[in-house]
């Protein structure tokens, strides 16, 4: 079976999980109109259109470091899932966004479009955010995994989630700031991405299989420096307009005022009067889609985006290197270096 053909019937058998589990919710939960409908709420946004990317590493932590049982760690990798929900949740309730996956955000989906009703989106999405949460950890605490794994599992997924936010923190903090250096940018991707996105779902997996030391080394030293190229490229994207936002003419990041290495790199290359422009536009209300072609022209000439693809390369590099020589099951190494060669494809 091809990488492809592998990820396609996990991803299946995941939102299968995750329709079984929501539907066990459902059936002990209180019984309360409000409460009802935060399940289903949940459980809709949990199954919006998603390619599975984190539940698919833990089941792969889980098989490259020898476990066998499948089905007991795709029912467990909806943890996984629930906690990409939680995060998502509380980022469009901070960020104001009114869209996720194709749907309204969740404090749209409670608040709905009349401003009124604003005070029950947010709350509600505050609320759902800490079940997922919730749920994310009894989906763990019940897998049926020994009582070890388990613990040490829901440890690390613990510490993922902790370590998340304190890279949204980090986000906060240097937020508007002109005096960015290329280590908080790093530091940041790596809390904010790379920690949730690779390292944490290859860990959580690789603990219930009983790992040994130097496979969670391993598996360590790929995913930090994959699950940084990861928010690389997908910065790269972002400059030039997120795709699935509507290709070229979304300006968020730019509008948003985000620090890139995209964007570092830009005022690193330009000319003083250049560099004052980009400084002034960059994160202004006043920024217009003129200006935006004008930066995007601008990092094209400074052959900026080739910068930030050497970057991840680099790091795709470094992953890859991480798992040779390492005992962890062949195929799964192979899947997971082949992942991180594709990550460069993408820009």
């Amino acid at each position: 079976m091809d990488l492809k053909e592998f990820m396609s019937a996990e991803k299946a058998h995941v939102e299968r999980e995750i329709e079984a589990f929501m539907a066990l919710e459902k059936g002990r939960s209180p019984d309360d109109a409000l409460i009802g409908r935060s399940v289903e709420f949940l459980a809709e946004f949990t199954l919006r259109e998603s390619k599975r990317v984190r539940s698919i590493l833990m089941i792969m932590g889980y098989i490259a470091c020898g476990g066998r049982d499948v089905e007991r760690i795709r029912r467990a990798s909806v943890s996984m899932e629930l906690i990409q929900s939680m995060l998502l949740i509380h980022d469009d309730l901070m960020d104001g966004s009114d869209m996720r996956r194709g749907g309204p955000s969740f404090h749209r989906l409670f608040g709905g479009p009349d401003p009124s009703n604003g005070s029950l989106g947010r709350s509600m999405a505050l609320i759902n955010g800490d079940l997922a949460e919730s749920m994310a950890e009894n989906v763990l605490a019940s897998s049926g995994f020994p009582p070890r794994r388990c613990i040490s599992a829901i440890k690390a997924q613990s510490e993922m989630v902790r370590d998340t936010g304190y890279g949204q923190v980090l986000d906060v903090s240097i937020f508007g700031r002109k005096d960015v250096t290329e280590e908080d940018i790093e530091r940041l991707q790596y809390y904010k991405t790379a920690v949730y996105t690779v390292c944490g779902p290859l860990r959580i997996g690789a603990l219930l299989a009983g790992a040994r030391k130097g496979q969670l080394k391993a598996l360590d030293a790929y995913a930090a420096p994959v699950g940084v190229s990861f928010q690389i490229i997908d910065d790269v994207l972002g400059f030039y307009g997120d795709p699935k936002k509507g290709g070229p003419s979304d300006i968020s990041d730019l509008k948003e005022g985000k620090r890139t290495f995209m964007l570092l790199d830009l005022l690193g290359s330009c000319t003083e009067e250049e560099r004052s422009y980009v400084n002034r536009m960059v994160g202004s209300p006043d920024l217009t889609l003129e200006d935006v072609k004008r930066i995007r022209t601008l990092a094209r000439s400074y052959g900026v985006d080739a910068m930030s693809r050497d970057r991840a390369r680099v790091k795709v590099e470094k992953g890859g290197a991480a798992l040779e020589g390492s005992d962890l099951d062949p195929m799964m190494k192979g899947y997971l270096i082949r992942i991180a060669n594709d990550l460069l494809e993408r820009a």
